[in-house]
């Protein structure tokens, strides 16, 4: 008689106990009828999502579900949460599921720690407060406040920017580097098909870019339908900042060593760059404007229940976009303590948005593009055989 072979199964309740705190208390309600998988639209038809992820997350099999590319393929369309019969909303257990995983894949983990409390965040805005604040009185003009025009690098010289954020942002990018490589190596392992395996991974790359670019798996859904445009237009308007943001520092440093002449900053309205970035703050204060009303208004129920990691990732967002075209209308208006006061929350935010976006729902963009990549690489979509 051949030897049985068996598995134990080691619940970890901790766990299961977290994504209810996180927003998946209904996961419980669950009765494994599959309704959730076949209602998704990007959901493959091999191994499909997000049924099995329903009954681990019940199960509280977290080493499963952290290294598991599928909760990241799901982009929150909540068409499996509008057809439940039991109202086990496994839209929110899925993104309870992500919200936990940004601590455990953190480069530096005790900063995806301090990120995952409410309590905690006083603190982690008091750190670029006073460090900005610091620099300010070190490197600021003599009597910035009336100096005319008003000019934001009297307060917080190019220099001075670059004293505080340069080593900051290269502190995020070690530890977002450090946190996709841990997911893809677990994911590697863990991700049904992996050893299927053999497409390239530039290729695979490439193909996802472009489907990111037009937004192709948030137009298959169906309860979140209007998502497809409010993000659409975040991403473009943040695409165009940070394209505006980097033409003007390499305008700077080009003019500085001489080896270009180029206008000063602040830039005059006409100038194409102003232009770009204008339009680039419009694109992304309307698509964040339509995400805040359909999250917190106009439609609660069917974008699912918003979490910590949800608000404080918005309220970041929506802050930072907001100060930065109120900085420069106050400007324009001559306000000057208003203008270098909230330019001085901008830089904050700015520095709480870039900083601790590997910790924070910031990082969901690392994770998604190497999980979509990697399901492209192991043809996760193709029909089941």
């Amino acid at each position: 008689m051949p030897e049985v072979q068996t598995q134990t199964i080691q619940p970890d309740v901790a766990f299961v106990r977290e994504l209810m705190n996180n927003g998946g208390d209904s996961l419980k309600k669950c009765f494994q009828c599959g309704n959730c998988s076949v209602v998704c639209n990007i959901s493959p038809d091999n191994q499909p999502f997000p049924r099995k992820e329903m009954i681990w997350a019940q199960w509280g099999l977290k080493d499963k579900l952290v290294a598991n590319a599928d909760i990241w393929l799901c982009h929150n369309c909540n068409d499996c949460s509008t057809h439940c019969p039991r109202g086990a909303k496994p839209g929110d257990v899925m993104a309870a599921i992500r919200n936990t995983s940004f601590a455990r894949l953190a480069g530096f983990e005790f900063m995806g720690t301090l990120l995952q409390s409410p309590v905690k965040l006083p603190l982690l805005f008091a750190v670029p407060a006073i460090l900005i604040a610091v620099v300010i009185a070190m490197a600021s003009k003599k009597d910035f406040l009336s100096i005319q025009p008003i000019v934001f690098s009297n307060m917080m010289p190019v220099s001075a920017i670059d004293f505080v954020f340069l080593p900051a942002v290269g502190f995020a990018v070690i530890a977002a580097i450090m946190g996709a490589k841990k997911f893809w190596n677990e994911m590697s392992r863990s991700t049904p098909d992996r050893s299927s395996a053999s497409g390239s991974f530039f290729q695979a790359a490439t193909a996802v870019l472009v489907g990111i670019l037009k937004h192709e798996k948030l137009a298959k859904c169906e309860t979140n339908a209007p998502r497809f445009k409010s993000h659409l237009f975040t991403m473009y308007g943040f695409i165009m900042l940070f394209i505006t943001t980097n033409i003007v520092a390499a305008m700077y440093y080009l003019t500085k060593f001489g080896i270009a002449d180029f206008v000063q900053t602040p830039l005059p309205l006409s100038h194409p760059v102003k232009i770009l970035g204008n339009l680039g703050a419009i694109f992304a204060v309307t698509g964040v404007t339509l995400i805040v009303h359909r999250r917190y208004a106009f439609a609660r129920k069917d974008v699912g229940k918003s979490s910590y990691y949800d608000n404080h990732f918005i309220f970041i967002l929506y802050g930072t976009i907001l100060t930065g075209i109120l900085a420069e209308l106050i400007r324009l208006g001559e306000a000057t303590g208003l203008a270098f006061a909230i330019y001085y929350i901008h830089l904050i935010l700015v520095f709480v948005l870039l900083v601790y976006g590997p910790f924070s729902k910031f990082a969901h963009i690392i994770y998604r593009f190497l999980a979509m990549t990697y399901s492209k690489m192991i043809e996760r979509d193709r029909a089941r055989s």
